[in-house]
């Protein structure tokens, strides 16, 4: 049984993608290494990476 997922989407804009995620959505950054993103907010966890 899955207990949670934790999705990698691809982002164009790490400047425009980490202001929607921690100022809309509420969610806190926990790493940023570059092109990638990692953010969580909860039990969620997201990581996103430049295309």
């Amino acid at each position: 049984m899955l207990k949670s997922i934790n999705p990698i989407l691809p982002m164009r804009n790490k400047t425009l993608n980490k202001d929607f995620y921690l100022n809309t959505l509420g969610f806190e950054e926990t790493g940023d290494c570059g092109d990638y993103l990692m953010l969580r907010k909860d039990t969620i966890e997201i990581y996103s990476f430049s295309i």
